[in-house]
């Protein structure tokens, strides 16, 4: 199936199930703002978001112009997460989520590795870039750098940075909070990892 048709087919579904739905309870449960005259206006991505209630369009707050259709999928599967998520504080990675072994080199190629490319030994690059996201320094006990980035609502991903030296090139690993299962299957985490490293580069 072509991307294109597969992003429509996914939002088609999704606003199908989301409109049978207490839009503003669900709000409460996942950490959002109550929706205010048909709108629905959040921090995601670094970004002020705004979602129209009558046909579950995304923009930016400001504008009228749509976001990304990848970003307008992942709020809109966020919406439908009917489980509690509760912070577990146990960071997993992507090869513990169903099936992340088998993804694992397309999860490395979409996103960590054109990071670690990109940004090579130059931290103050990559925290200058983080600013364009909502993000606080993550410890990790050692040299490396950490970094804990809002997506939306409840959902935190975890950057690990590890300078290059004489031994070893540079490296990053990107961690999940162990709640991500409940909330978005694997080809979702995986949008949302690649989302995160590319808007970095």
């Amino acid at each position: 199936m072509p991307k294109t048709s597969g992003y429509e087919t996914a939002v088609r579904v999704a606003i199908e199930k989301l409109r049978t739905l207490d839009l503003v309870g669900r709000c409460a449960r996942l950490g959002l703002p109550k929706p205010q005259d048909g709108l629905l206006e959040f921090r995601a991505f670094g970004t002020d978001m705004v979602l129209r209630q009558s046909d579950f369009q995304l923009f930016q707050a400001g504008t009228h112009t749509p976001a990304k259709e990848s970003d307008r999928i992942l709020v809109l599967h966020y919406l439908l997460c009917d489980l509690p998520i509760p912070v577990a504080g146990e960071l997993i990675s992507f090869r513990q989520l169903d099936c992340g072994m088998f993804y694992w080199e397309a999860f490395l190629s979409r996103g960590v590795r054109p990071l670690v490319e990109r940004i090579g030994n130059d931290p103050d690059t990559l925290k200058k870039n983080l600013d364009r996201f909502d993000w606080q320094p993550f410890s990790t006990g050692n040299t490396d750098f950490g970094a804990r980035i809002h997506a939306i609502g409840k959902v935190y991903l975890t950057l690990i940075y590890r300078p290059g030296d004489d031994q070893f090139p540079p490296a990053a690993d990107l961690l999940f909070d162990a709640s991500i299962k409940r909330v978005f299957p694997t080809e979702d985490a995986a949008v949302l990892a690649g989302r995160i490293c590319l808007a970095l580069l």
